[in-house]
């Protein structure tokens, strides 16, 4: 568990397929991934299989909650390494009620900070579509910057690809 000024992340688990399903369930807040849109309850239900399996490697997916609601979960955050094991990104999304707080940044930069302190990563990538605004602006204030010459899932003229060193 990491605790930060706002919120509180737990490491994902098996009870936490309905955070999933909500964020992963709705064509708005996935408009951005590689689906392009809600993605069905089969694929949710494997994609939080492999979000829970992904610990075996000592870091991996978190549930966000904040402090003042602590029951409620409203997004989850990451880092996990990519179909290349050489690369580990960075990945959230958050209920759009709590959006614009400011809790995927801090949400990611106490996962981040985490990961570094705990895994011998000398890297950690950001990667966004370049239409997904929101998105950059939270990559780049993660200190990361433009790393064009990775391409951590092929090549594509929308994908953006940036990181930040331990």
């Amino acid at each position: 568990m990491l605790s930060t000024q706002h919120l509180i992340l737990k490491p994902a688990t098996e009870g936490d397929l309905d955070i999933f399903l909500e964020i992963l369930g709705s064509d708005a807040l996935t408009k951005y991934l590689p689906k392009g849109s809600a993605y069905t309850e089969d694929e949710i239900k494997l994609y939080t299989e492999k979000r829970l399996a992904h610990w075996q490697h000592g870091y991996g997916t978190y549930i966000i909650y904040e402090k003042a609601e602590p029951n409620i979960k409203i997004g989850y955050v990451g880092v996990e390494q990519c179909a290349d094991p050489r690369f580990s990104d960075v990945r959230y999304a958050i209920l759009p009620r709590y959006q614009g707080k400011g809790y995927v940044f801090e949400a990611a930069s106490a996962v981040i900070s985490e990961t570094f302190k705990t895994q011998a990563l000398d890297k950690i990538y950001g990667v966004t579509l370049k239409q997904n605004l929101a998105s950059l602006a939270i990559i780049k204030k993660l200190g990361m910057t433009a790393d064009p010459n990775t391409g951590l899932y092929g090549e594509f003229d929308d994908l953006l690809t940036y990181s930040v060193a331990r």
